[in-house]
């Protein structure tokens, strides 16, 4: 790994460029990473782009705003340049590109080519020959250093309001932060986390959007919290206000819910295997309809469960109101996925429950070596009467994915369109092992953009839903843009298989690419609800002739973002990760797919949705 220090305007760097990109070709393809590493404390994003943009910077560029690494490699100036060995994280070299430039002064061409010889080395096993040599470049300007850090005033509030949510007894984090004395046992390891930005779990860019549980530390936190550390983490005088962290008296972070729907019986997870979802459908027994502040999924084993998400069936009379969550391809009711924390529904909205429903619950579960029981309930909490705002939680989805074997930075994209004006309160994606990147982009009817939020390090273990300070009220017409990366490399830790093609499917893996999006209808009227997702309504295309078992063979369909296609000896595919099997009852198709049936009329040479999440159909070109 080569690293190289930036910095906006320093005449050395601009006159680096050309030089860096020249070795970084030539060492492309021997497995060598150039980065540039910008600790100047006033150079922002903004900035660094633009610089960037003018000077044909084409280097990843990581802003060391905290001075954390800067520091932590007691660098003074920028074009300083460092060749790391990762297989045992040691410098072998320090210094300059080469001798060509210097203060005031330029040769035609260099007398040492220090980097390229000190990666000739490396890549030969070999020694280097000059493992060190003076860097010219720009100094760099230091943040004043903290001062007078208490551990009652500036320390333990901070750890309070972002690590004892989840550091607690009994609760999720691997010890408690209830007292001093638990800090200064894992000092440590906490200084390592906050170093490597492990901890606390936050991944959104800072450049775009303020949400109400950023969970970040500041640059002033981080620095005074490493220099409280590197100072032998002292007590000082004062309370501890770690001490006011309670252990988790209840299994229901939220408090116990009004109403808990439990999984009629406890599903035996085997000690190892892989597993396809779980399907449950429980009764609401309630005799009323209801609105719901909240609703919270608690795992019964969550050791194994990888996953829970709760949809809703509306009674019959009500099932064209139902939301077509499409196995939770286009949303759900309520889920638990790790990382993510309960909270309330935001003021003024609340889902609906009315009398005579019923929940779908689907469970993923990744086996550990341990045979285990898992008994799922789903905890709703009562809003008082009818909200100002019916809340929705959908989703754009892409399931055409066909990942190359190697690829570090594979596209993909989904939409999601927005059919009246909307109050967007959170968004949440989701992806599996070789998630990246991700990013919503919100474009207008007027033809403008703006970056919702942007995740630039996506990690599977923290799928955080991020609530926005200040909701955004999108005009209807807007289309919510998702773009992200896969990593289906080597140089991916978390990917099971680089050598192998990926696709579509329901396990990690495999992958999926889907936008969560929390909103509600700035006008409460939902006769036009189903204007909203990916596909306009008005005709759509049958088959042709009439819908019979012959005719149906060959022929794929679209049910929102699904690919499904039609087998002979009734096999069915759908996407590329899922299989299941079709038949013809009457004038009825039925699919069978991850458990569940889906029923479909068929209508000459139509199908029309009946039941299941499967509403809407249409004939898709057969290429």
């Amino acid at each position: 790994i080569v690293l190289f220090f930036a910095g906006n305007g320093c005449p050395i760097v601009r006159k680096s460029v050309a030089t860096l990109k020249e070795i970084r070709d030539a060492y492309a393809e021997k497995g060598v990473a150039f980065l540039m590493v910008d600790g100047n404390p006033g150079d922002d994003k903004d900035s660094v782009v633009e610089e960037a943009n003018e000077f044909s910077i084409d280097f990843p560029i990581l802003l060391d705003e905290a001075q954390t690494v800067t520091e932590a490699l007691q660098v003074d100036r920028t074009a300083t340049t460092f060749v790391i060995t990762p297989g045992n994280w040691k410098i072998v070299y320090r210094g300059a590109i080469d001798d060509r430039l210097g203060y005031g002064a330029e040769k035609p061409e260099p007398t040492h080519r220090w980097l390229a010889d000190a990666l000739d080395a490396v890549l030969a096993e070999q020694p280097v020959e000059t493992p060190f040599t003076e860097a010219k470049g720009c100094l760099i300007d230091r943040l004043p250093e903290p001062k007078k850090i208490s551990y009652s005033r500036h320390i333990a509030p901070v750890l309070r309001e972002k690590c004892a949510a989840c550091h607690r007894e009994g609760d999720i984090a691997p010890f408690p932060m209830d007292s001093y004395e638990e800090v200064v046992d894992h000092k440590r390891m906490i200084r390592e986390v906050v170093m490597t930005k492990r901890m606390p779990p936050w991944h959104a860019d800072p450049h775009y959007g303020h949400y109400e549980n950023d969970n970040g530390l500041t640059v002033e936190e981080t620095r005074r919290l490493l220099a409280w550390l590197d100072d032998d983490a002292p007590r000082g005088r004062g309370r501890d206000p770690l001490a006011k962290v309670e252990p988790m008296e209840s299994s229901w972070p939220l408090g116990e819910p009004d109403i808990v729907v439990s999984m009629p019986r406890s599903i035996a997870v085997p000690a190892t295997g892989v597993l396809d979802y779980e399907y449950v459908r429980v009764p609401y027994t309630g005799t009323e309809d209801v609105w719901v502040k909240a609703a919270d999924v608690l795992p019964g084993a969550r050791s194994v469960v990888h996953h829970v998400l709760v949809f809703i069936r509306y009674p019959e009379h009500l099932r064209h109101l139902q939301p077509d969550y499409e196995g939770g391809l286009d949303g759900f009711f309520a889920g638990y996925v790790p990382g993510m924390q309960p909270s309330f529904f935001p003021e003024g909205t609340a889902k609906f429950v009315p009398a005579g429903s019923e929940f779908v619950f689907q469970l993923h579960y990744s086996t550990t070596g341990k045979a285990e029981e898992d008994l799922s309930k789903l905890g709703l909490y009562l809003n008082k009467g009818e909200p100002k705002r019916e809340l929705f939680t959908r989703a754009a989805s892409n399931t055409e994915i066909a990942i190359p074997p190697g690829d570090p930075a594979f596209p993909a994209k989904a939409a999601y369109r927005l059919g009246q004006d909307a109050i967007l309160y959170s968004m949440s994606p989701h992806m599996h092992f070789r998630g990246k990147s991700f990013r919503y982009v919100a474009d207008f009817p007027d033809g403008s953009s703006e970056v919702l939020l942007n995740v630039p390090n996506y990690d599977f273990n923290w799928q955080t839903m991020y609530r926005f300070e200040e909701p955004k009220v999108l005009p209807a017409g807007t289309v919510i843009r998702c773009e992200g990366a896969f990593d289906n490399s080597l140089g991916n830790p978390m990917n099971p298989d680089p050598e192998s093609w990926v696709y579509f499917g329901e396990q990690t893996f495999e992958e999926m690419f889907i936008g969560y999006l929390r909103y509600a209808y700035v006008d409460t009227d939902s006769s036009a609800r189903t204007q909203d997702g990916m596909f306009a309504e008005g005709e759509r295309p049958g088959l042709g002739v009439p819908v019979t078992a012959d005719s149906l063979v060959g022929t794929m369909w679209r049910s929102g973002r699904f690919r499904i296609r039609f087998l002979a000896d009734g096999e069915l595919r759908v996407g590329r990760g899922m299989n299941g099997t079709w038949r013809i009852e009457n004038d009825r198709l039925i699919l069978h797919v991850a458990n569940d049936d889906h029923v479909l009329q068929i209508d000459g040479d139509k199908l029309v949705g009946d039941d299941g999440p499967l509403p809407n159909i249409q004939r898709a070109d057969a290429t």
